[in-house]
């Protein structure tokens, strides 16, 4: 990328980091989460190439984002991107993180922004608790609405009522309801 190569290393006991041509480290993990697999790819678009990083934790499928800033020329952390997909012709993604077999999961909306993800929306699912929305502005989590319902068919915990639920179309309809008239 505009003439260095960068090398990835996933040190064995978690520690992470991405190495400029000449050896130096440019990018080093902000914790020794656990590194499983790391994949180079350009994940908002702008013709560098990013890294996500799979990490080994409770949760299936969490996943961190560095991202390449042209700027500074250097790699920054990001935030957590786990599974996440691209609201099409949008600049807003959502990630998907299960810890318990579609029993308690959550969901971000973001965009990035100066080389960060900054959540704007949030779901959360809970057998027993049912659906849980939620706006984001900063650290400030601000409560939308609640859903009493059941999602997992198969659950013993009765909730409310049984409805399928599509993250990826929930997402696509309604993600601007989570950022209109924000301060």
């Amino acid at each position: 990328m505009n003439g260095i190569s960068y090398t990835a290393i996933n040190i064995l006991g978690g520690k992470f980091c991405i190495k400029d041509n000449s050896g130096k480290v440019v990018y080093s993990s902000p914790a020794d989460d656990g590194v499983i697999h790391f994949k180079f790819i350009d994940f908002n678009g702008d013709g560098y190439k990013d890294i996500t990083v799979d990490l080994s934790t409770v949760d299936s499928g969490a996943q961190d984002l560095i991202i390449y800033d042209l700027k500074s020329k250097t790699f920054k952390f990001a935030g957590n991107c786990s599974n996440a997909e691209k609201i099409r012709n949008t600049k807003f993604y959502y990630t998907y993180e299960d810890c318990c077999m579609g029993r308690n999961w959550s969901s971000n909306l973001f965009y990035i922004a100066d080389s960060k993800i900054i959540n704007v929306g949030y779901i959360n699912y809970k057998d027993g608790e049912g659906l849980s929305f939620y706006k984001v502005n900063g650290k400030k989590s601000v409560f939308v609405k609640k859903w009493n319902v059941r999602i997992n068919g198969n659950t013993p915990i009765t909730t409310g009522k049984h409805i399928n639920f599509n993250l990826n179309n929930y997402w696509k309809n309604h993600w601007y309801s989570f950022i209109a008239q924000r301060s």
